[in-house]
This record gives structure tokens, C-alpha cells and sequence, in this order.
């Protein structure tokens, strides 16, 4: 993999990551129109990274109110159900927790199957069409009136599951994930803001869980390919985060729809041939 195509896939992947498309869903598509013989799991690993920091950069602030609730509940172990309760930044990291725990699962149990499915181009096409339903579906939710609700512990554990789903190329994570959450009744923003934190443990495990992978695989990668996949996925990812919302705000998801559904029918079409 040469420096420009690594900066052409870390494009790719800041701008997808976030838009609800599917980051790993055209990951695969552009790796094999390249020609990319490299692993593309652990490339997609690198480019997740500089995602994570453009969520850091953008939502810096939530940040830092999980790493002082995490301190808060490890000094006061017994206060914990109570914290949880009371101190809103408690009550995130547990349903951050809760919303991760079926990923986890998920990557443990069936590793080899969702590594296999990075080679088919027909289950990328049928699930960016699966992508446009789901984020056409969420759409027609109304937003409720009244008071905001708040996520609830349930509404956590669903929205993990839908993330869980979304390993599969081509499903979107944060389309899923947001989707759910505006099904359960969760104020936009709010729904958005979650699945973006969220996406902080999913980045972190999977890079955890594929160390051996990239150390093994890093030399023939190369150190410059690397940092440039990284570079360019941390800049557009933030431009990405920075869009979404505000399309988010104007309740402008069902957009999205279409350009799934348009490329999801083109790649199918295009796999059968």
C-alpha cells in the first residue's frame, strides 16, 4: 500500500465513519477496486483511530466527565448504584458499558465469520440496502415534546445490539446506532451524541483485540502508509462529525437513504455479474 491510497482510504474512512454509510462497507469496496492485497481489517483498525480522535476533539468536554465519573466510582465503590443515580456522568459510562458488553460478544464469538464477510462485495451491497431502511424507517419517528428522555439502561443495551449487528460491512454503526436510539424516543442530538461516544470502547477494543494483527502486519504496511491513514481519517472524520449534526438538527437523516440504497442496489448488481 503505497502513501496515496493509504491517504485516499483514511478519506474514505473519516468521511463514512460518521456519515451513516458504512465506513467498513466502503473500505472493502475501495480496497478491492484498488486492488489492495494488504489486511484490510487492520487497516481499518489504524484509520478507526484517527476517528476516535476527531470523537475526542469534538465531544472533548464528555470526555472528561467519563474519566472523572470512572475515578468517582473506583474511590467509592460503595456509592456506586447511588452515583449511577445521581451524577449524570455515572449514569453515561454505565450505559456506555451496558452498550458495549454486545460487541464484545460479538467480536469474541464469531471473529473468523466476520473476517470472512471483508471479501464479499454482495454482503456489502445488500447491507448498505439494508443501511437506507433502517435510517428511512428511524426517520419517520416524531420527535417528542415535553420533557427530554433521559437513556435508560434498556435503551443502552439496545443500542449495543444494533452496534453489535453493524460489524458486518456494510451496515452502518452510527446509522444503526442512532436509528435505535431516535426509536426508542431519544432526542436527536442526544441519540447522536451517544453513538459517537459510543464508538470510543468499540474503537479502543477493536484495536486492543487486533495488536497482534497489526504488529505482525506493520511491516509490510509501512510506518508512512500508517500515519497518513491515521492523519487524513482524524481531519475528516471531524469535518464528518461536524456535518452530521447539523444535518442531524435539520432532521435530514433520510439523505442518506437514497445515496445506501442507490449504491447498495449498484454493488449487488455489479456482484452478480
Amino acid at each position: 500500500m503505497t502513501i496515496l491510497e493509504a491517504v485516499f482510504l483514511g478519506l474514505i474512512q473519516g468521511l463514512t465513519e460518521f456519515l451513516p454509510v458504512s465506513s467498513s462497507g466502503h473500505l472493502v469496496l475501495f480496497s478491492q477496486l484498488l486492488r489492495l492485497e494488504n489486511p484490510a481489517l487492520v487497516f481499518e483498525v489504524v484509520v478507526h483511530v484517527g476517528t476516535l480522535l476527531a470523537v475526542c476533539a469534538v465531544y472533548w468536554q464528555d470526555v472528561q466527565l467519563l474519566f472523572k465519573a470512572f475515578f468517582k466510582l473506583v474511590q467509592n465503590p460503595g456509592q456506586a448504584a447511588e452515583l449511577v443515580k445521581t451524577d449524570p456522568g455515572c449514569r453515561l459510562l454505565l450505559n456506555l458499558v451496558l452498550a458495549t458488553l454486545p460487541v464484545v460478544v460479538m467480536a469474541l464469538t464469531f471473529r473468523k465469520q466476520i473476517e470472512s464477510l471483508f471479501q464479499s462485495s454482495l454482503v456489502v451491497g445488500l447491507m448498505l440496502i439494508l443501511t437506507g431502511t433502517i435510517l428511512f424507517f428511524s426517520q419517520r419517528v416524531k420527535v417528542q415534546s415535553g420533557p427530554v428522555k433521559k437513556p435508560s439502561a434498556l435503551d443502552a443495551v439496545l443500542i449495543g445490539i444494533g452496534q453489535a449487528a453493524a460489524v458486518i460491512p456494510g451496515l452502518s454503526r452510527s446509522g444503526t446506532t442512532i436509528s435505535v436510539g431516535l426509536l426508542r424516543g431519544m432526542e436527536r442530538e442526544k441519540a447522536a451524541r451517544f453513538s459517537f461516544l459510543l464508538s470510543i470502547p468499540a474503537i479502543l477494543g477493536a484495536l486492543v483485540f487486533t495488536l497482534g494483527d497489526l504488529a505482525e502486519s506493520g511491516s509490510v504496511l509501512g510506518v508512512g502508509p500508517i500515519l497518513a491513514g491515521l492523519i487524513a481519517s482524524a481531519v475528516t472524520g471531524y469535518m464528518a462529525i461536524r456535518l452530521l449534526l447539523s444535518l442531524i438538527k435539520r432532521g435530514r437523516l433520510v439523505w442518506f437513504s437514497y445515496y445506501t440504497w442507490f449504491v447498495g442496489v449498484l454493488v449487488v448488481l455489479l456482484s452478480m455479474i
